[in-house]
């Protein structure tokens, strides 16, 4: 046996080094103490204030229409984009579509022409008819295209003189000036 004076055998001083410093208290132990202090007012349970939490949605809020409306302008811009690309295709379709028409109708009017020295030609008369129908509607056209083109109202007033009745017109020949 050793006296108090001496100390701990080496022993001893390895069992004691060996124990742990602290000692974690347990779960039943923390529920405890957090139950008392909110009992006794110290803690309370936080929620987030109600400013903090109208703000964090009308944030979200914000975000969400902002992108909502970026999504919306973008692709307006787009079909707009697309319409426009679609109308001047349709456009340059449509002036091809004369150019090629206009063509054919004036090669229709020279063979029609070779054919006018045919006495009694029926169909010779009934394509000069088809191409003063056409003259005309095409002259039409051509006003609501352009109203202040005074070539367009000329060719109208001139086609609408002849598709008078022939008594009420001269029986004379007019030679139409362009």
């Amino acid at each position: 046996m050793t006296s108090d004076l001496e100390g701990p055998t080496p022993e001893e001083r390895a069992a004691l080094d060996a124990l742990p410093r602290e000692r974690p208290p347990g779960r039943v132990l923390e529920e405890r103490v957090v139950r008392t202090l909110r009992a006794r007012g110290v803690l309370r349970r936080r929620w987030p204030a109600p400013v903090w939490l109208a703000a964090g949605l009308a944030a979200s809020l914000a975000l969400f229409a902002g992108g909502f409306s970026a999504g919306q302008w973008t692709m307006s811009r787009r079909v707009a984009d697309s319409f426009r690309a679609a109308q001047e295709t349709t456009a340059r379709q449509a002036a091809e579509a004369v150019q090629r028409t206009g063509t054919a109708y004036i090669t229709a009017l020279a063979a029609l022409a070779r054919h006018a020295d045919s006495p009694g030609n029926g169909a010779v008369r009934q394509g000069q008819q088809a191409a003063w129908a056409a003259l005309s509607a095409a002259a039409t056209e051509l006003s609501v295209l352009d109203p202040n083109d005074p070539v367009a109202r000329s060719v109208r007033t001139i086609l609408a003189a002849y598709e008078q009745p022939v008594s009420e017109r001269s029986r004379a020949r007019a030679v139409l000036w362009f």
